[in-house]
């Protein structure tokens, strides 16, 4: 009998997991709220198949209700009449909640616990249970389920040496998709950090799956019997994890190695203004990037230098088809150097990441728009 799924995942970039849904599963999808996506399965190995190889996914879970509510009152009502499936014990009730509300997450973690075990015959296990079902409140909707997962999926475990403001690999792997990176494409990130640009573009082309590493940690294995069936393609990768920092260079490295790709990355230390003396006119198809913005300790002027230098220098490298794909919390800016270097914007994704509004830009040159 066919069921319900929901797979959270980053705000605003739902389009990319709508099309990672339709690649692994065949089924169409809908957005059932911001962040919030709703598909149909027939089966549970269905189920732990799409868990085991999602990218941008952060949970996943089995619907059992979809809910409106005004105030903790009005939910505990609500949840008191559902039927809930036949639960596992032990088992656990947990809440993520987004939004502000009157009450907090133990409340509903508490009295829905409550109401499941009113006959106490279900043992209650915080730590290790067999089944969690969540409830996920997001403002005035409250979706409850059988949570898959029990980890956020957006853990890599390959990342390992981290930087200050590190990347999401999750948010990482959107942004090739954003880029549509390809197999023979050759892939640039010229301010890699700790590497999870080029490790998710490598990890992706060869498919392999990021539960191949995780899924010890996944809650789905105490659930269902499944058997994965890898089907990891070895290519031959052109990947450049480019940093003008040493430490960043060096903290990539490491995250590759845990990985097990590093030998699909060419590592090298450049600063930007020397892109053009590593790379020849056109040969990179595909840059993906997450640049500094201004903070407190850089300013507005010296990253500007930055992006004019960034699109000065990609502007040669850039095969007349490639594109550039930045993620900033400043696109007004990026936008001005990328146009000043004959760069039109395709696309753009407003996203919330790390509590602020970031954007993902897409850009292609001037003149490859002009020839369609």
């Amino acid at each position: 009998m066919a069921f319900e799924v929901i797979a959270s995942c980053i705000k605003g970039l739902e389009e990319i997991s709508q099309l990672e849904i339709k690649e692994l599963t065949k089924q169409k999808s809908e957005v059932l709220i911001p962040s919030r996506i709703k598909f149909k399965l027939k089966e549970d190995k269905d189920l732990a198949n799409f868990i085991y190889n999602t990218r941008s996914s952060i949970k996943i879970y089995k619907l059992i209700s979809n809910l409106k509510f005004t105030d903790l009152n009005d939910i505990l009502k609500k949840l008191e009449s559902i039927k809930f499936p036949k639960i596992k014990s032990p088992f656990v009730v947990r809440c993520d909640r987004t939004g502000e509300h009157s009450f907090n997450s133990i409340d509903i973690e508490k009295e829905l616990g409550n109401i499941i075990n009113k006959d106490n015959k279900l043992k209650v296990d915080l730590k290790n249970p067999t089944t969690i079902v969540l409830v996920d409140i997001i403002n005035n909707d409250c979706l409850v389920g059988i949570d898959y997962t029990g980890i956020k999926l957006t853990r890599r475990h390959y990342r390992i040496k981290l930087l200050p403001n590190p990347l999401n690999s999750c948010l990482a792997y959107c942004m090739l998709r954003i880029a549509n990176v390809k197999e023979k494409d050759a892939i640039l990130d010229p301010i890699c950090r700790s590497g999870e640009i080029p490790i998710e573009a490598a990890l992706y082309l060869q498919n392999i799956p990021n539960g191949l590493r995780l899924i010890e940690q996944l809650s789905f294995t105490k659930l269902i019997k499944f058997k994965p069936k890898d089907k990891i393609k070895v290519r031959k990768l052109k990947i450049y994890a480019i940093d003008s920092s040493q430490n960043s260079l060096r903290a990539a490295e490491i995250n590759s190695k845990i990985a097990n790709i590093n030998k699909n990355l060419i590592f090298s230390r450049y600063e930007i203004e020397w892109l053009d003396t590593k790379f020849k006119k056109g040969v990179i198809d595909k840059v993906v990037t997450f640049p500094q913005y201004p903070t407190n300790t850089l300013p507005k002027q010296e990253v500007e230098s930055i992006y004019k230098e960034l699109f000065y220098q990609v502007e040669f490298i850039l095969s007349t088809k490639g594109n550039i794909t930045v993620l900033t919390p400043c696109p007004e800016l990026i936008e001005k150097y990328a146009n000043d270097y004959k760069f039109i914007k395709e696309k753009e994704y407003k996203i919330e990441y790390m509590h602020q509004n970031f954007s993902i830009l897409k850009f292609k040159k001037i003149k490859e728009i002009a020839k369609k």
